[in-house]
Parts: structure tokens; sequence; C-alpha cells
């Protein structure tokens, strides 16, 4: 047997490994979905599925000078239909919106991820746009946060991954004018098997 016909075999002896690894063999179906925040007093337009879910966002927008400066919004999903022996964490979370910071002003975002069963394990992405500069900026933006992997309970018999808490926030901060509106959200999630 050549070399080629060697490599041949090892790549497929290794790829279903890969693949059983990208995620369970049945997918999980969502069975509640619900949402808090002052960011989300209108529920937000959910598409796609769990693995890949969007958020559509209606009037979720902060504004310096104002009352609203600070805006967040918290999904919480339960889910079914798991295959048994997996967990799933939250990797990124994807923000697209609108930003106009006026010289000397800032917008701070910050992503905080746990699960209700275990809710004293929380990780949370943070990252910050500043205008140093003399004009305004006015630009569709797209914001990321990534985070430590905190791991959903083991799925059981009824598929559950437990109730996952997904909360996004902005803060604008200085002394000019700033306004910033989240459009959309998008997740990342990675598996592994427990």
């Amino acid at each position: 047997m050549g070399p080629f016909n060697t490599f041949t075999l090892l790549l497929a002896a290794v790829l279903p490994a890969t693949v059983i690894a990208d995620g369970p063999p049945s997918s999980p179906r969502i069975s509640s979905i619900s949402y808090s925040g002052n960011g989300c007093i209108r529920d937000p337009k959910y598409s796609g599925d769990f693995s890949d879910p969007t958020f559509t966002y209606s009037n979720f927008a902060a504004s310096l000078p104002g009352e609203n400066k600070t805006l967040n919004c918290e999904v919480h999903i339960q889910t079914t239909g798991t295959s048994a022996g997996w967990q799933v964490a939250l990797n990124n979370n994807w923000i697209k919106g609108h930003l106009v910071l006026g010289p000397g002003t800032a917008l701070d975002y910050f992503t905080t991820v746990y699960f209700s069963q275990s809710a004293s394990n929380t990780a949370t992405g943070r990252g910050k746009w500043y205008n140093r500069g003399e004009n305004t900026v006015d630009q569709s933006v797209t914001l990321r946060n990534s985070l430590a992997q905190v791991w959903s309970p083991c799925t059981g018999s009824d598929g559950s991954i437990g109730i996952l808490n997904v909360n996004f926030r902005g803060a604008l901060t200085g002394s000019g004018k700033a306004y910033f509106e989240a459009l959309s959200e998008n997740w990342d999630l990675e598996w592994r098997k427990c």
C-alpha cells in the first residue's frame, strides 16, 4: 500500500470522530424562551434554531444624555430532545447595531452567561468603543464578546440542557452626545460529550 492510500485510510478513520464531536446526534429543540431587561421590553423576534439562533431587536436603544444610558436584554432558553450525554457552552456573542459617539464618549458592552442550575458559575465578556477624536463617529458596528466556557449540565434522558441565560448590556459614558442601538444578536455554541 502506497503512502497516499495509507493517508486516505488514516483520514477516513479520523473524520467520523470529528463529525461526532461537532454536536449531539439528536439536535435540541427549544421548549421555552423568554426575555427580561429594559432593552427588550418588546420581545425580540427569534429565528433559526438552537444551534444557530438570531434575535432581532425592536427599540433596544441607549442615548446620552438621557435616562436610558444603560440597557440590557437577557435571553432565557430551555431545550428538549438533545441526545443524552452532551454539554453545551456559549463561545461568542455577536451584536449588530448602530453607534454614534460624540468626542469624549464611549460604549462599554458586556455579555454574561450562566445556567440557572448553577447560577454562581458565570462568565462575562466585555468590550469598549471610545471616541478619542474630535469628530463624531456614526457607523454600523458588529460587537463581539468572547466568553470563558461555562458548560451546561450533562443532558440526561429528558434531553434538557437546563436553562441557558445570556445577558447582553450596553452602557454609554462621557459628557457628550452618544447613541447605541442593538439590532440583532447571534451566538456561537460549542458541544462536548460528558
